[in-house]
């Protein structure tokens, strides 16, 4: 008896492990690739041509706009998307104002995730969620911790990045128009009638908030100044789902995704691609993280951890094995993080939607 429960448990984690590995059956997702391309590069490439590339990574901030709602129609994106270039700006804004003090940038962060998963979840805007709201305000308060820019500057750059993105989103509408006619966008209130909370979306947004506390918490006493490479994987861990075996499976793309991606970064800071070069390198990665995050999020972070890195370096980061090490680090602690908080609510039971 005890070898056929033995068998079963082998067979069930050779399973397991398939699942880890396996491409979802999910579409390639090359249209949102090439947009997601161009709306980091067309401000980092302006910017990068006057002189002043540094800003254009700032402005580069703003186009994460066009990742988001990908599951809508893009007659309906254009109605979500101001509000959410509106959510992407105003985060850029208090992360900028509070970023002089580690702890206010840390309380800006969680007031971020709350706000951010009651208005994504609320009005089931769909992915990414909350965490791009939740990286631009972490890294527009880094950027103004620095003393560098204005803390003014960061939200004009990161909003007028949200406009450039939200005119390539909305570009083909007008040659549909052109070769159709007229075209009727949906109304305001298709999308934007109230916010709804069933439970697990509620359970869910609870996780979340509890964990970017803990993260936050640990990332101050620490004196931890990139305290989004801690807070960000518990957000993706924790917004996957309710289910244990999903969470699991998105914590172990966490950690191999970005182990390969520092490989990966090994690889460009030896070719070390300056200007244009740069501009080109970070468009690529761009283009291949929206391609492959809904086959397989493990291969997405391969691409994710280069792009953080090589934007963290252009940003003004010096010690290159300093920053490879705080990535690995601060993202096991994330995960760790995302875990522990997820099992102590894992008894929490939830309504099928």
């Amino acid at each position: 008896m005890g070898a056929i429960r033995t068998k079963k448990r082998i067979i069930v984690a050779k399973r397991e492990a398939k699942n880890v590995i396996q491409l979802n059956d999910k579409p390639w997702r090359w249209v949102v690739g090439t947009e997601a391309a161009l709306t980091m590069a067309v401000p980092l490439l302006f910017f990068t041509l006057i002189g002043h590339q540094q800003l254009g990574f700032i402005a580069s901030l703003g186009g994460l706009t066009a990742l988001h709602s990908p599951q809508l129609t893009r007659m309906e994106r254009a109605v979500v998307l101001p509000m959410v270039a509106v959510c992407i700006t105003l985060s850029a804004l208090l992360g900028s104002l509070m970023g002089h003090d580690i702890w206010l940038r840390g309380l800006c962060i969680v007031m971020v995730t709350l706000l951010g998963s009651v208005f994504m979840v609320g009005y089931k805007l769909g992915p990414p969620g909350t965490l791009m709201l939740v990286l631009v305000t972490a890294v527009s308060g880094k950027i103004a911790s620095s003393g560098t820019f204005e803390w003014y500057v960061i939200p004009e750059l990161v909003g007028l990045g949200s406009i450039v993105a939200y005119c390539i989103v909305i570009v083909p509408i007008f040659f549909t128009y052109i070769r159709w006619g007229v075209v009727h966008p949906p109304k305001w209130s298709v999308h934007f009638s109230g916010i709804h909370f069933d439970s697990v979306a509620k359970a869910i947004t609870i996780r979340i908030v509890v964990g970017v506390i803990i993260a936050v918490v640990v990332a101050c006493v620490f004196k931890e100044q990139r305290s989004y490479w801690i807070v960000l994987p518990v957000i993706a861990v924790l917004q996957a789902s309710h289910s244990r075996r999903l969470t699991v499976i998105k914590a172990i793309h966490r950690v191999g995704g970005s182990l390969l991606g520092v490989i990966l970064f090994g690889i460009i800071l030896y070719v070390n691609p300056q200007g244009l070069w740069l501009v080109l390198v970070i468009a690529v990665l761009q283009f291949a993280i929206e391609v492959v995050v809904m086959k397989h999020y493990g291969l997405a972070l391969m691409f994710i951890t280069p792009m953080a890195l090589t934007i963290a370096l252009a940003g003004g980061e010096t010690n290159v094995a300093d920053t490879v090490q705080s990535r690995i680090i601060d993202t096991m602690i994330g995960v760790a993080i995302a875990l522990v908080v997820f099992f102590i609510f894992e008894k929490t039971r939830f309504k099928t939607e």
